[in-house]
């Protein structure tokens, strides 16, 4: 294998890696909960909290795995038609 071959599979490695973080992240970052109703016979209230560094964290992921796949997709192609 050659180096640029290593580079490429690295890359889409840390692609499916960024992507899991972001998954994670996303999911620690939503929480909801559930209020029992205040007076007989009304619905209960459910409250939906968003934590912003942890959705940052999410859309940073996101945007590091875009990056590389664009990267990949480059690194193909330049190798590809020299």
């Amino acid at each position: 294998m050659t180096r640029s071959v290593l580079v490429v599979v690295a890359e889409a490695v840390g692609v499916v890696a960024a992507l899991v973080a972001s998954v994670l992240c996303w999911t620690r970052g939503v929480s909801t909960s559930e209020f029992a109703p205040v007076a007989p016979g009304t619905p209960s209230y459910t409250s939906v909290h968003y934590s912003g560094t942890w959705i940052a964290a999410a859309f940073v992921s996101v945007l590091v795995a875009g990056l590389l796949v664009l990267d990949v997709l480059r690194r193909r192609r330049s190798t590809r038609y020299p």
